[in-house]
C-alpha cells in the first residue's frame, strides 16, 4: 500500500505532535514544519500528497503560503487544509479565496481530522483518474454518474454507484465493512452494517450476472474479482 506524504506547517509543538501521532496512527507519512519558511521549502523539496497550514503563525502566516503554493506550477493542485484556532467567517474567505481546500478548527476531534484529510485526498484522487471506467462489458461513467452492462443502462442508486466505483477502483483487495463504511459512506451515524450488506445485496441484483465478480469473503468483507477465470488461490 502506498502511503500518502503530509506535511504539517505549525508553530505549536503540541498540534504538530498531535497531528502527527493522529495521521501516523492511520499510515500517513507525516513531515514536521515549525514556520512558513521551513515549510515552503520542504513542501517543494517532498512534493507531499497534502499539506496542513497553520492560518496563525509567525513571518508570512498560513494564508499567505497558501497563496504562495497556488502560484508554484509545481505545486498549484496540491489539496490544501488550513488550521485555525478560532471560525473567523473572515478568515475562511479569505483562505478560499487564495485556493484553501478546507477549514478545521481546533480544538477538532481526531476521528473527524482524520475523515476530513481523507475524504479530501479521495476527492483529489478521483480528479485524476480517467472518468471512464470499463471492466468485461461494464462501462462506469464517473462524469454522467452512469453504467452500463453489455450497452444496457443499468440504474442504481447514488450510494450503489458509488459502492461500485469503490470496488472497481480496488481489485482483488478485500474491503471489510469499516472501510465500506468510512469510504462510501463517510461515517454516516445512521448507516450500519446492515444497511451496507442491503446496498451490496441491491448492488449485485442491479448487475445482474457481471455482479459474480463482486464476491463474498466470509468473516472478512467483499472482494472484487474482475477476472473469474483466472482467481488466485
Amino acid at each position: 500500500m502506498i502511503e500518502n506524504k503530509i506535511v504539517v506547517v505549525d508553530d505549536d509543538e503540541d498540534i504538530r505532535s498531535l497531528v502527527k501521532d493522529v495521521l501516523e496512527a492511520e499510515n500517513f507519512k507525516v513531515i514536521q514544519c515549525q514556520d512558513t519558511d521551513e515549510g515552503y521549502k520542504r513542501i517543494l523539496k517532498s512534493k507531499p500528497d497534502l499539506a496542513i497550514l497553520d492560518i496563525k503563525m509567525p513571518q508570512i502566516g498560513g494564508i499567505e503560503l497558501c497563496r504562495l503554493l497556488r502560484e508554484n506550477s509545481e505545486t498549484k493542485n496540491m489539496p490544501i487544509i488550513m488550521l485555525t484556532v478560532e471560525s473567523s467567517e473572515t478568515d475562511k474567505i479569505i483562505g478560499f479565496g487564495v485556493g484553501a481546500d478546507d477549514y478545521i478548527t481546533k480544538p477538532f476531534s481526531n476521528k473527524e481530522f482524520v475523515a476530513r484529510v481523507k475524504s479530501l485526498l479521495r476527492r483529489t484522487n478521483r480528479k485524476e483518474e480517467s472518468n471512464v471506467l470499463e471492466c468485461d462489458g461494464l462501462t462506469m461513467n464517473l462524469d454522467s454518474r452512469t453504467v452500463s452492462v453489455n450497452k444496457k443502462a443499468v440504474v442504481l442508486r447514488p450510494k450503489e454507484f458509488d459502492l461500485l466505483h469503490t470496488f472497481l477502483i480496488r481489485p482483488n483487495f478485500v474491503l471489510n465493512r469499516d472501510f465500506i463504511l468510512e469510504n462510501v459512506f463517510e461515517y454516516n451515524v445512521a448507516v450500519t452494517t446492515r444497511t451496507i450488506d442491503t446496498h451490496i445485496k441491491n448492488l449485485r441484483q442491479a448487475l445482474g450476472p457481471w455482479s459474480k465478480r463482486i464476491e463474498t469473503v466470509f468473516g472478512r468483507g467483499f472482494k472484487f474479482v474482475p477476472d473469474q477465470n483466472n482467481k488466485k488461490k
